[in-house]
């Protein structure tokens, strides 16, 4: 009995350790992998192929046979498969674009069958764009992308402006003859506007000697001199005993008769008259507000009518504002005017500038972003929309997301748009969020796409969110950005070094580069050929790129007018400085009292009529520090000379409240 057990343990055991492949001559068929899938690519009827394995797992040969799965896949399989594993092909020829599905079959002459699951898309081939009307495009499908190529000289081009006729194309660039406004008369400036065309503007007024002697204009000869009328002032010396007026042509002293102006009106208050050799001003006024809005105020929560609140605005000339937001609508166009647009946005206006009479405005309409639209500021309708979506599909197929970085005037017949992108492919340790493509277009003045290209360059490679923190145009429409990483994690922005400040011309073309390894980036600010870049310490000559001349530091954002360049003061520093505009040379400083320091890093021009012609001033933020409480002022500095012109004061009481006053 022992042993027999023994017998059936052994046999038993050595039933458990056979090998489950191991069957008779009848076998079963079976995929290596079930399912096979080409991917997405092109419909442009190239056939793909692809390998599998089939495993005849039995010891015999079968005699199989395959579906036929129809188009666009079709299988090379055997008759016969040997046991083991047996290669066949699938091809895959993509002629229509759409998502395909399919399932082959192969079944043997012992009924035993394997399903082979395949899958592909065929996506359109792009619709390429060329980058200016000198240019075609086709997608090259051995490349994979879209290609370019120059048309022959001599070939009509369009420029989009009523300024240029007999347009060709020379070297991929569309060039004609600009045509010359001349109405013969010396008093006007000729200028030619692209939608317009000629157009002749008063001109500027014609100068004096700067004493008795004033400008005048003939419309034959043009500016000339003429003798000031009696009782003009002439020189510095102006009080009530004892003034330098023009007489006979001739700068004489005098006495001067009560109601004589011994003092220009400003903001803040009225002219100086004399009365009895005194020089007698109006009491100074508090600047009155003429009007105000509050957007957290709009709408009723309760009532579910969300409050807005604007982010930005634009101001036209005339000085109607327009209060635009970048996240929510609505916007409320020309809010403190009569004329006050009636007609709600679609949405979010975001980044608007005003060009041509009209708000251009970035990524709208919104959802998908990528759009620019001019918007009439009369009724808030949209004028017309550009989609860099619909005119570079090849470019959105680069990116997961795509939206408008900057917009630059360049001219009245040309805008640039930098739009910033997510790519799809991120370069090996970047990560989505910080890794950026970016794509130049000029448009013309009816948002007609005339040039596109992508913007490539190392720098802009690196995953550490490069951003064009500075743009500008010259007066012939010459456009420069300056790129550079960012070094903080989230908004706002901080810019990094190096900078590097590109150039390109009216339409687009590419002039000239340079990287700054120690500026850090910032705005850019050109004045009469010379680029001012904010956090350099040297200013570029704007032709070029090249060095123009050294800076006394890092000027910060300027301001300039006709004549001079002013550099935004340093918070809590006391002086501030006037340039000749375009030049090294200083021509004033203006200094604050020990006790005074500016507060705003920010500067605006400003300009009123006085009885002596316009004043520009420039303004920002001063404190003084005397009192126990801190008084704070709107500081206006004349920008010709730099002497103060008024002082608005702001004051905080004990109670947090602010107290308005004026020290002129």
């Amino acid at each position: 009995m022992i042993r027999w057990a023994f017998t059936v343990a052994l046999v038993l055991m050595a039933a458990g350790c056979r090998k489950p492949e191991l069957t008779g001559s009848a076998g079963s068929l079976r995929f290596e992998k079930a399912q096979l899938d080409f991917g997405s690519v092109f419909a442009d009827g190239r056939p793909r192929k692809a390998t599998v394995n089939v495993q005849n797992t039995g010891r015999s040969t079968l005699q199989v046979t395959w579906s036929d799965i129809g188009e666009p896949f079709s299988i090379a399989g055997p008759t016969e498969l040997p046991s083991g594993a047996s290669e066949i092909t699938v091809q895959y020829v993509p002629r229509v674009t759409g998502h395909f599905s399919r399932a082959a079959r192969v079944t043997s002459d012992e009924n035993n069958f394997a399903l082979l699951f395949i899958e592909a898309v065929a996506k359109p081939i792009p619709t390429c764009v060329p980058n200016s009307n000198c240019n075609d495009a086709h997608f090259d499908l051995d490349q994979q992308k879209c290609v370019q190529t120059v048309k022959p000289d001599g070939v009509t081009c369009d420029l989009q402006s009523l300024c240029v006729v007999n347009a060709t194309c020379q070297s991929g660039r569309c060039i004609g003859t600009e045509v010359v406004c001349n109405d013969s008369d010396a008093c006007t400036v000729d200028v030619c506007n692209a939608q317009t065309g000629c157009e002749f503007l008063p001109a500027p007024p014609c100068p004096g000697d700067g004493r008795c002697q004033v400008g005048v204009c003939d419309s034959r000869t043009g500016c000339g001199l003429a003798m000031a009328s009696d009782g003009t002032t002439c020189g510095e010396m102006q009080t009530c005993t004892a003034a330098q007026i023009c007489i006979g042509g001739n700068c004489v002293v005098r006495d001067p008769p009560d109601g004589y102006v011994c003092a220009e009106a400003s903001p803040c208050s009225g002219e100086g008259r004399c009365v009895n050799d005194q020089c007698v001003k109006s009491a100074g006024q508090p600047l009155i507000t003429s009007w105000s809005f509050d957007s957290s105020k709009t709408g009723d929560a309760d009532a579910g009518v969300p409050r807005t609140l604007q982010h930005d605005f634009v101001m036209e000339p005339t000085g109607e504002m327009s209060l635009t937001n970048f996240f929510q609508a609505p916007a409320r166009i020309r809010a403190n005017s009569a004329t006050e647009s009636k007609d709600t946005p679609e949405g979010p206006l975001r980044r608007c500038i005003l060009w041509n009479g009209k708000l251009i405005c970035a990524d709208y309409p919104a959802n998908p972003n990528g759009r620019v639209s001019a918007v009439d500021l009369s009724t808030g309708s949209r004028v017309w929309t550009f989609d860099i979506r619909a005119a570079r599909p090849d470019f959105v197929m680069l990116t997961t997301q795509i939206f408008l970085a900057r917009l630059v005037e360049q001219s009245s017949d040309r805008l640039a748009a930098l739009f910033e992108a997510y790519p799809v492919t991120i370069p090996s340790g970047g990560t989505a969020s910080q890794c950026r493509l970016y794509f130049l277009v000029i448009l013309d003045a009816s948002g007609n796409l005339i040039s596109s290209q992508q913007v490539n360059d190392p720098l802009l490679g690196l995953c550490n969110h490069p951003h064009p923190y500075g743009v500008a145009s010259d007066s012939v429409g010459n456009l420069f950005i300056a790129f550079s990483p960012t070094r903080s994690a989230q908004a706002p922005l901080k810019p990094d070094n190096p900078t590097m400040v590109m150039s390109f011309t009216h339409d687009g073309v590419f002039r000239w580069k340079l990287t700054n390894q120690t500026m850090v980036g910032g705005e850019l600010a050109i004045a009469r050929g010379i680029l001012y870049p904010e956090n350099s310490t040297v200013a570029l000559t704007a032709a070029t790129g090249a060095s123009a001349f050294a800076l006394p530091g890092p000027i910060g954002r300027v301001v300039i007018s006709n004549a001079r360049m002013i550099p935004s003061p340093e918070i809590n520093s006391s002086a501030m400085s006037g340039y000749e505009a375009g030049q090294s040379t200083l021509v004033w400083t203006h200094q604050l009292p020990m006790s005074q320091g500016f507060q705003s890093d920010q500067l605006r021009l400003a300009s009123w009529q006085t009885s002596k012609g316009s004043r520009t001033v420039a303004l920002t933020i001063t404190v003084d520090q005397t009192g126990f409480v801190p008084a704070f002022f709107l500081h206006a500095i004349n920008v010709h000379d730099g002497s103060e012109a008024f002082k608005y004061s702001r004051a905080v009481d004990g109670s947090g409240q602010r107290q308005f006053g004026r020290d002129d």
